[in-house]
């Protein structure tokens, strides 16, 4: 077993995230698999436990663990913690993600509103013109992930009236294509952003700190938009997958 060097001037918690990472590459551990515990690694290696969890942090910053709370220390899949941006698919949905991850939802809030213009003009109502709102909070693993807020036209919002969705217990696009709102074609953007201040206290961040803006429309076949959401994500948290395919004749670029 490798050790710690204790007359390198390389910092031990880098030398331990050395040795943990040889280990993980080797196949050692595999994907799946519990790392070494803190008080594991404290004993083995003779080091501190504050030591430990630096090393610990530092891997997961490199995303080959990842920490759940109350479990332990897990190698991840590089796969795991993409969340997939599909065009007929809910973004925030549980299915969009991979099937082994815990993800909880907390409903911030819900019900009808004037809608804000910019949420109007992507829905193609009039202006304050009355609508629903789903404000969410997603966490992965324990780990707040993403805030986001679903903006709809007040008759297809009527058709979450009293369904589990509105408490955090169900999927939004499943409760809406179950309803007849299916999506047809969306519109997704994405940019880098510093983070509104209601949404860093939703995330934990610092206000300002930096974020994905994933913004869609969503139509059915008839062309009408239904629903049109903001998510503000963390990019420490989740990687944002983008799936495409060619069909037909060769796509052209979408300015």
């Amino acid at each position: 077993m490798e050790t710690i060097n204790r007359t390198s001037a390389e910092p031990y918690y880098l030398q331990l995230a050395r040795i943990l990472e040889n280990q993980i590459k080797s196949g050692k551990f595999k994907a799946g698999d519990r790392v070494p515990g803190e008080t594991e690694l404290c004993r083995s290696f003779d080091l501190a436990r504050s030591t430990v969890r630096e090393t610990l942090r530092a891997l997961e910053q490199q995303r080959l663990i990842r920490m759940v709370p109350r479990r332990g220390a897990y190698v991840n899949d590089p796969n795991d913690n993409q969340w997939k941006l599909q065009v007929t698919q809910g973004f925030l949905e549980t299915e969009a993600h991979s099937p082994d991850r815990s993800i909880d939802t907390a409903v911030i809030q819900s019900g009808f509103e004037p809608l804000p213009s910019f949420a109007s003009k992507a829905l193609g109502l009039n202006d304050g013109e009355r609508g629903f709102v789903l404000e969410r909070v997603r966490h992965i693993d324990g780990k707040a992930a993403m805030h986001s807020t679903n903006y709809l036209p007040a008759d297809v919002g009527a058709v979450l009236i009293g369904k589990p969705v509105l408490e955090g217990k169900a999927s939004l696009n499943q409760t809406l294509r179950q309803a007849g709102f299916s999506i047809f074609a969306a519109r997704r953007e994405v940019a880098a952003i510093a983070a509104p201040a209601d949404t860093a206290k939703e995330l934990g961040l610092a206000r300002g700190a930096p974020v994905l803006l994933i913004q869609s429309t969503s139509r059915g076949e008839d062309g009408r938009p239904f629903d049109f959401y903001r998510s503000f994500v963390r990019s420490d948290v989740v990687t944002i997958s983008v799936d495409a395919e060619a069909h037909g004749e060769p796509a052209r670029g979408d300015a």
